[in-house]
Parts: C-alpha cells; sequence; structure tokens
C-alpha cells in the first residue's frame, strides 16, 4: 500500500491513500508516521511501506523512511 501524510498549517497531519482517501488525521505529523509504521509492524512487513510527505503547500514531497 502507498500512502500519504499531508500537513496542515495548524500542524495537524492526515494520512490517506494515494487516491485521496482519508484514512485518519492526527495532532501531528511524528503521530501519523508512527501510527503507520505500527501499523506496517503487525502486516509483518507484507505490503510496501512507502509513504510521501506533503507539506503545508502541497507542493513539496519527500520519502519518509
Amino acid at each position: 500500500m502507498y500512502c500519504l501524510i499531508k500537513e496542515w498549517p495548524n500542524k495537524m497531519a492526515t494520512l490517506m491513500t494515494e487516491d485521496g482517501v482519508v484514512l485518519w488525521t492526527f495532532s501531528d505529523i511524528e503521530e501519523a508516521r508512527k501510527v503507520w509504521q505500527d501499523w506496517c509492524s503487525l502486516q509483518n512487513n507484507r505490503i510496501a511501506d512507502q509513504i510521501e510527505y506533503l507539506g503545508k503547500s502541497g507542493l513539496s514531497e519527500q520519502n519518509i523512511p
């Protein structure tokens, strides 16, 4: 599964699928990243743990390990 984390101006972060389905919104980006990593661990790494970070502008993207 491939997901994105969108950070909002108020520092909240939304975890969503690449086609825009919102999975959950968190209080900050670190919490969103932790939940994603925990979920991947529960899946025994059977999924691709690829995720991208979309900054406040939505224009800057980078891979998150």
